[in-house]
């Protein structure tokens, strides 16, 4: 199931509830005392995935060492070990492939988890601390939020 047919509930206790009208919908296309196969995943924050681009801004803007945010996100994924290792059929030498880190292949939880080593190598990088470089990302952010508005 992909993130577009997937349905959003709330917990409550230790039972799910409709979140909207379609996750309403859809419990009630299936029948009472049918069993059902469910798979929970934190649904990925909008505002922590702006957040990412907001400290690639930071970094773009203190060093030249990187032409745009995707060439900064590839050399990142590759730095923080967000890749898999595959062997060329041709040459048989192994090459780094990235993994994604979309909505629908990263849960919050492991994008959370990602972030935190992100900017811990962007730190190190800088030559800053964590905490500095993570108030600079709050605050491009924030001007970022309010030029959207």
């Amino acid at each position: 199931m992909s993130d577009l047919s997937a349905r959003c509930f709330i917990k409550r206790g230790t039972s799910l509830w409709a979140a909207d009208m379609h996750a309403d919908d859809f419990l009630r296309g299936i029948k009472d005392g049918s069993e059902v196969l469910v798979t929970i995943r934190r649904p990925r924050s909008v505002q922590h995935h702006r957040k990412l681009f907001a400290l690639f801004a930071v970094v773009l803007e203190q060093t030249d060492r990187w032409a745009d945010s995707t060439m900064l996100l590839e050399d990142l994924k590759l730095a923080t070990g967000l890749f898999e290792t595959r062997v060329s059929a041709l040459t048989g030498m192994p090459y780094p492939v990235p993994a994604s880190i979309s909505f629908a292949a990263m849960s919050q939880d492991r994008f959370a988890a990602w972030y935190e080593k992100a900017i811990r190598v962007l730190s190190e990088h800088l030559g800053t601390d964590v905490e500095t470089l993570s108030r600079e990302v709050s605050a491009a952010d924030a001007a970022s939020t309010r030029r959207a508005a």
